[in-house]
């Protein structure tokens, strides 16, 4: 079993930030998004930046290494390295992770595990906490279609997920390591023989997380609890191999709301930074690329004046007071410390009988 918390927000082990902003102050993130590079090896259909053809960019090494220091300096607790690409593709991506952990960040990567290489695993796993990997299907037929890639990738990145797990265990390095997949039409079926798989990498755990429809987007994965409905028996299967040493983790909590959002403001912009391929911070990344939900341009500021400028707060107040959030990419990374800090702001009655 495990002791990782998947299915909510942590935001209420941030006290101290949590009770800045109450007071109205001016706070640093708890945690960054980066997307180091937008290049990717794949083109899942499902990928929530689609619609951008992965043409944001590349962050170049002197701009990506201030970057971590600067976050770190800024008071950001935790980065991962994700967005819109493959991070593994960026040739500083492993020098970007050590910089980050020597700036005192919390140092995480999400990947497709195709590139992963035996010495980029044996320098970079000891500096990070976690290290996530995306794999949508059961077999080589069903991956390649949502992946968009060639068939062998699937057992490329097994093969690499088993490699990362070794050298773990061979060195009792304190890295979590694990593998997600999105509940989609096309590999509800298969998701149990998956998860049986990740259980033989040696992973930690295998999380399955409802598909995040992003309205930019032509790809539409179907109502979350109607593929729960559908796909409840292979679920559960997969749930029943959890042992003490791998979790599977259904991430019922969140398919619950159905996507449907039940606060009507964004209030969570200054716990979250989401940083692009483009050199720019957003409010959020549905909108990367889109000047309008730009708080900077990390080409012309550091990274700690460009959070806490006076353009950077107007940004966050304008979303936060007229954005449609019933009209936003569905379980986006802002969804569950909103649900948190909306009842907060709006609290019930009776609020003593807890």
């Amino acid at each position: 079993m495990t002791n990782l918390f998947l299915d909510g927000s942590k935001l209420f082990h941030q006290l101290d930030r949590l009770e800045s902003w109450t007071r109205g102050e001016p706070i640093a993130p708890v945690h960054a998004e980066v997307g180091i590079t937008s290049k990717c090896n794949q083109r899942c259909y499902f990928c929530y930046a689609d619609h951008l053809d992965h043409k944001m960019g590349t962050l170049q090494r002197d701009m990506l290494m201030q970057l971590m220091g600067d976050l770190g300096a800024t008071g950001i607790r935790s980065c991962l390295f994700a967005g819109d690409g493959e991070p593994l593709s960026h040739k500083d991506c492993v020098d970007a992770v050590i910089a980050g952990v020597e700036a005192g960040v919390d140092m995480a990567v999400n990947s497709n595990g195709v590139l992963l290489s035996e010495s980029m695993a044996e320098v970079m796993l000891p500096y990070l906490t976690w290290m996530r990997f995306s794999i949508m299907g059961h077999d080589a037929e069903t991956y390649s279609k949502i992946h968009v890639t060639n068939p062998r990738d699937l057992e490329k990145a097994l093969a690499n997920i088993t490699m990362a797990a070794d050298i773990k265990k061979r060195r009792n390095l304190n890295v979590t390591i694990g593998i997600q997949s999105v509940l989609m039409p096309e590999n509800g079926h298969g998701l149990a023989i998956l998860a049986e798989k990740a259980r033989q990498t040696g992973a930690d755990y295998f999380v399955i997380k409802p598909f995040s429809y992003n309205p930019l987007n032509e790809y539409d994965g179907g109502r979350p609890l109607d593929l729960v409905r559908e796909f409840e028996n292979v679920l559960h299967e997969a749930e029943a191999l959890t042992t003490d040493d791998f979790t599977v983790i259904v991430r019922r909590n969140t398919f619950s709301d159905n996507g449907v959002r039940d606060y009507d403001k964004c209030l969570g912009l200054p716990f979250i930074t989401q940083i692009a391929a483009d050199g720019k911070v957003y409010s959020c990344c549905p909108f990367f690329g889109n000047e309008d939900y730009e708080l900077g341009d990390l080409h012309e500021h550091r990274f700690q004046d460009l959070w806490f400028s006076d353009k950077a707060e107007a940004v966050r107040k304008r979303v936060e007071e007229t954005q449609d959030v019933h009209a936003c990419m569905t379980f986006c990374r802002h969804h569950q410390i909103n649900r948190q800090l909306w009842q907060l702001k709006n609290p019930p009655d009776h609020v003593n009988f807890i």
